[in-house]
């Protein structure tokens, strides 16, 4: 059996042969035409009345040529052809032609085309034949008027023919031709004859897969301007009504401008496809106007991007936040300019209006606004996204609405998570957690929780508040949106603030909420929040606000007191600016969706501004006793050699934080590693109990660690954990 890369070639050069038998065509025409002007003894020099007579003959367009036979192959070729696809097929594959066809909707011209480019791959002699065909010698690499002598040679075939190899033709638009001097993207070169004496070759992964079918078609025939619409559409029953009215205007104006804003970035394509498909129009996605760096440039790009959806009857989508981007928005001007000359139908979408005067001026503007899902549409739009799903038995209502209580997800969020999970055999709550995955900022710290509840030893009331505290967050959502709580409870997120002496499990129970959430915790970065410049500390922290509210993760600052303090009378210049920082805070603190939870070691410190914008308040008082035997025990792991006559449950007496007893245990294990010893023995852990003391600027009471420690016993690590409190220290 051949292999499919000679099953490929020798397709090739079947199709090629009539390729070649139009080249001979071409040649007997160009030689018969060559003969009558020879023999009205033609001048270089100059163009005589008989023979401006011959040419006007041979040009008369009420004279048929005869045809080259393209598209006619012979029968011989017809049964080889059947043959070699019979082969291919027997082996579940396609001939890399027939499947580049397919792919790419090419006909026969488009496909002959792409073959006479490929001629001097195939056969490097024709490239003289080229220039004999072209009437000049230094012309031997095919080019658009080649094409047209070999396989279209007849005026009304070139008539025809001409716009498939134009840069809106799908030869280049798909980038499988490229033609020198221009570049071939969306928005490449307006149509002009010098276009037909421009050299075209085939890129070269094209050539791999047509020879030795080493590729993938659907990647080589890319549009990049075509819009799909997604599957399955995702809009509310707010947006699929604001669309229709936009899709309305649009039947009613055919180059209207329908502008719809108020939604996030994730579910602005499916608007805007809505939008088109709901008047009856096709849809072509606006360049990358990033790329462009003068004004000219931006409207070269804008104008060639309209020419491209006139010329194939569709719609234009244009996304306009990047507008309001002061690094981006000086291209807002030369869009706009381009946009009211136009006759093109276009489509604006954006989550904050942009309303330029030469638009709203136009005549053809028409605007909606539709506001970010709530709980409940989030909910009918989980069970759309999920109606197909079968995977596991499909999801439950109460999975639906715990994952719509949860996160504010996009509707290209829910699409990724549905189709990662049935793909990856993934929970729908762990595909969303890894769509959600957050990306590393500039200022903040991202961790994925590790620790969970049992790692989180508090007093019995401490517990359930942080334990209602997640419970409220699932909650919130139908109480806020549904209920009507939200407008004038404390914004439309929940806010919290813990506050203790340091190491008292603050910083551990947020990490805690936001794995009983299955939810990142982003920690704010204080070093590169603050800024002495004016201005730069509320930019840096809405950056930080808009990282939480996009990646649905729980935001954390910690030792708040250092960005939320007090206001203060102002005295000097900079305090006014100091001000304006607590003031914007308080702003964008009520105003964000997130879960925000603030850490602070001095509550005092903090505005009272502040205090009253939180839903939940808890203090984290020092461990007693109960919970520093518990604390004991695990901050030694199983692992740890620890001595076995060492009775942990009488450290309880001694009076240290969660976080101090953590760092004691890690200290005596160092102290036993440095010194050689196989354990972690009773003088290591009195060093690194004192040494710990030390650091608090503390000293242990005469006898005190010796009654902590105990007399040796053989009860060893395991010690049962008491029921009731231990005495009190003398």
């Amino acid at each position: 059996m051949p292999t499919r890369g000679a099953l490929a070639t020798a397709h090739l050069t079947l199709r090629h042969g009539a390729v070649h038998r139009a080249l001979r065509a071409a040649a007997a025409r160009r030689a018969k035409r060559s003969a009558l002007l020879a023999e009205a003894d033609l001048s270089p020099y100059c163009v005589t009345d008989e023979q401006a007579g011959l040419l006007l003959d041979v040009t008369d367009p009420g004279v048929v040529q005869p045809s080259s036979r393209r598209g006619t192959p012979s029968p011989e070729q017809t049964q080889a052809e059947l043959e070699l696809r019979r082969h291919v097929a027997a082996e579940g594959g396609e001939l890399p032609l027939d499947a580049l066809a397919r792919t790419a909707g090419l006909d026969s011209f488009e496909c002959d085309a792409l073959l006479l480019c490929l001629t001097p791959a195939l056969a490097p002699e024709h490239s003289l034949l080229f220039g004999y065909l072209l009437d000049d010698l230094d012309q031997r690499r095919p080019t658009a008027e080649l094409i047209l002598t070999v396989l279209a040679p007849s005026p009304a075939e070139r008539f025809d023919r001409l716009p498939a190899l134009g840069p809106y033709g799908r030869l280049r638009r798909f980038g499988l031709l490229v033609q020198d001097g221009s570049p071939e993207r969306y928005g490449g070169p307006e149509p002009s004859g010098a276009d037909l004496l421009r050299p075209l070759h085939v890129v070269p992964e094209l050539t791999a897969f047509l020879l030795h079918g080493l590729g993938d078609p659907e990647l080589l025939a890319h549009d990049p301007g075509q819009l799909l619409a997604p599957v399955p559409a995702l809009l509310d029953a707010q947006a699929r009504g604001r669309t229709e009215h936009l899709a309305s205007h649009l039947r009613q104006h055919p180059v209207g401008i329908a502008a719809l804003w108020g939604l996030p970035d994730g579910g602005q394509a499916d608007a805007a496809c809505a939008v088109a498909d709901q008047a009856g129009l096709a849809l072509r996605q606006a360049p990358d106007l990033e790329a462009c760096r003068t004004p000219e440039e931006v409207r070269a790009a804008t104008r060639h991007a309209l020419a491209a959806a006139a010329v194939l009857g569709t719609a234009l989508w244009l996304p306009s936040d990047r507008f309001h981007d002061p690094d981006t928005g000086w291209a807002a001007t030369s869009v706009c300019d381009v946009l009211t000359r136009s006759g093109v139908p276009v489509v604006l979408t954006g989550r904050t209006p942009w309303r330029p005067l030469g638009l709203l001026a136009s005549g053809r503007y028409a605007e909606e606004f539709t506001g970010e899902s709530g709980y409940r549409e989030r909910r009918d739009l989980w069970s759309t996204a999920t109606a197909a799903n079968t995977y596991d038995g499909g999801p439950s209502s109460l999975v639906l609405d715990d994952l719509a209580a949860r996160f504010r997800l996009t509707p290209a969020h829910m699409r990724a998570a549905v189709r990662l999970g049935e793909s990856a055999g993934l929970s729908l709550d762990a595909a969303v957690a890894r769509v959600l995955a957050v990306q590393p900022g500039r200022i903040a710290d991202v961790r994925t929780p590790t620790r969970g509840t049992a790692d989180l030893v508090l007093p019995a009331e401490q517990e359930q508040q942080i334990s209602r505290l997640a419970a409220a967050f699932r909650a919130w959502p139908k109480v806020s949106q549904e209920w009507g709580f939200g407008g004038q409870h404390g914004g439309p997120g929940l806010k919290a603030l813990f506050t203790g002496e340091p190491g008292t499990g603050k910083t551990l129970a947020a990490e805690v909420v936001a794995d009983a959430l299955g939810v990142d915790l982003l920690r704010v970065d204080l070093a590169q929040t603050v800024s002495k410049w004016v201005g730069e500390t509320e930019k840096n922290l809405d950056e930080a606000f808009r990282h939480a509210e996009s990646t649905n993760a729980l935001l954390l600052f910690d030792e708040a007191d250092a960005v939320f303090g007090k206001r203060g009378a102002v005295t000097r210049g900079t305090d006014r600016y100091a001000n304006l920082e607590v003031g914007y805070l308080l702003q964008r603190l009520e105003s964000s969706p997130a879960l925000v939870v603030l850490t602070t070691n001095l509550q005092g410190n903090l505005d009272d501004a502040f205090t009253r914008r939180f839903q939940f308040l808890v203090h984290f008082s020092r461990p007693g006793e109960r919970e520093r035997t518990r604390l004991w025990h695990m901050a030694f792991p199983r692992s740890a050699p620890l001595d076995p006559q060492l009775n942990l449950t009488g450290l309880a007496r001694l009076d240290l934080t969660g976080a101090a007893i953590m760092a004691a245990a890690r200290g005596a294990a160092l102290l036993a590693a440095e010194q050689g010893s196989t354990t972690i023995g009773r003088e290591h852990l009195a060093e690194a109990i004192t040494r710990q003391f030390r650091q608090e600027s503390r000293l242990p009471r005469s006898g005190e660690l010796d009654l902590a420690l105990g007399p040796l016993s053989a009860q060893g690590r395991d010690v049962p954990v008491p029921s009731t409190t231990p005495c009190v220290l003398p």
